[in-house]
């Protein structure tokens, strides 16, 4: 069994480490106090400039609770900083799960032998790390920094979580897609990568990037209580990075911009990423947002990544149904991951997984290049000149629908495959 990782492992931190932290704490109280002034003086939209969705500023929302926690700025906020972001990816770390749990004021009742306890819920996320790394190079694995409370446990030098998986998958999107060697060819044509991350959460994606892209230069855009997290957990753990606060560009560096500041933001970026918040914010924020893409942050061909779930069903909004009308390419990479771009998106087709092993046939149900294929899964990962070729130990099947491929492998298993209507429904579903 791998290591545990436990808070006493990684709550230290260098002495002066909090003074740094309370002059960032300092910076981002200033800027959320100075909003107000700000969006009158500027004629900034207040519907746009103060939190809103899911995101309100009713002062029982658990992402302000949390942050007048943090920027209390002791020791535990510092040292355990993780015990702290569960706004963000909706894991409660020190619990080990989803769902509502009480924010931490205090963490007396975590110790060592009580995280111990919680991980036996950590195997799952450790099953599935191991499969979405297992073909990838190092540098495509996402390694949270080794402080702040982390805990899991270790593989191969990474602390695993429920969090470590959650941003794996989206490293995972970025590479597969091929975004990733689009970077590095225009790190090799311009010498820099220019990011900007629309609600940045805690920093984790941020974190992941700067170590890939040493070249790049980052932004964070986000409401400023939400900056105070990824502030504190990007400058601390990469004290040799630059960083800037507000409008002035920091070449190679990270800069931390506060929402209301949206609109003068004038740079160009390669690629805008959002992760989650977007289906979280009103529509009157996601279309400015959008605007901004369009007409400045992304208008000669930059990309627009974003994983967004359907929250119409809790009166909150599917943010694709505003993307399908504004940007005038697409490219999904699973049911709700996707790139968009004012300009063709000019990358190699993916292959997407729609169903794992269809009525446990061993086959799985694929989606490369517009077409549907069936392969069964003892061929390993898709290839699709082997497919072409006819090269597969096992038969292939393709058609132009999932119904199509699916009629003809119950055809070639004589009638064995159980069609079930209803899973074959939402598969399809998916594929549209």
């Amino acid at each position: 069994m791998a290591p545990a990782i436990l808070p006493s492992q990684t709550r230290g931190f260098p002495p002066e480490d909090l003074a740094r932290a309370r002059e960032i704490t300092k910076r981002v109280v200033d800027l959320v106090g100075s909003r107000s002034d700000y969006v009158k003086a500027k004629g900034v939209d207040p519907a746009f400039a103060y939190p809103d969705g899911n995101w309100s500023g009713d002062p029982r929302n658990e992402f302000l609770r949390l942050f007048a926690r943090v920027a209390v700025c002791d020791t535990d906020a510092i040292g355990q900083l993780r015990a702290f972001t569960q706004v963000f990816s909706g894991v409660k770390l020190y619990e080990m799960q989803d769902g509502p749990v009480p924010i931490l004021e205090q963490l007396d009742g975590y110790t060592d032998d009580a995280i111990a306890a919680k991980l036996s819920s950590n195997l799952s996320s450790v099953t599935a790390w191991e499969a979405l790394t297992e073909h990838l190079p190092y540098r495509c694995i996402f390694t949270p920094p080794r402080r702040f409370g982390e805990i899991g446990h270790d593989l191969r030098g990474v602390i695993v979580n429920p969090d470590t998986v959650i941003y794996q998958r989206l490293v995972n999107f970025l590479s597969d897609s091929g975004v990733v060697g689009w970077l590095d060819d225009l790190a090799s044509a311009n010498g820099e990568v220019k990011i900007l991350e629309i609600g940045g959460g805690y920093g984790a994606l941020a974190s992941w990037f700067r170590v890939a892209f040493p070249n790049c230069s980052y932004t964070i855009l986000d409401l400023p209580e939400c900056l105070l997290f990824s502030g504190l957990y990007l400058s601390l753990s990469r004290p040799d990075v630059r960083t800037g606060w507000g409008l002035e560009p920091v070449p190679f560096g990270m800069r931390f911009a506060p929402n209301y500041q949206a609109d003068f933001l004038h740079d160009e970026f390669d690629l805008v990423i959002n992760t989650v918040s977007m289906s979280e914010m009103s529509a009157v924020q996601v279309r400015r947002y959008v605007a901004l893409m369009k007409s400045r942050w992304i208008k000669s061909g930059g990309l627009f990544f974003e994983q967004n779930t359907d929250n119409r069903y809790m009166g909150l909004l599917r943010a694709q149904d505003i993307f399908i009308d504004e940007f005038c390419s697409h490219r999904r990479l699973s049911s709700n991951a996707n790139l968009w771009s004012m300009a063709p998106i000019d990358l190699p087709p993916q292959v997407q997984l729609l169903v794992n092993g269809y009525e446990d046939t061993l086959y799985n149900v694929c989606e490369f290049d517009g077409r549907i294929y069936a392969v069964h899964q003892s061929e390993g990962p898709f290839d699709i000149e082997k497919v072409r070729k006819g090269d597969t130990a096992h038969p292939a099947f393709t058609g132009s629908s999932v119904e199509d491929v699916i009629t003809q492998l119950a055809e070639y298993l004589g009638g064995s495959v159980k069609r079930n209507s209803s899973a074959l429904t939402g598969i399809i579903a998916s594929a549209c």
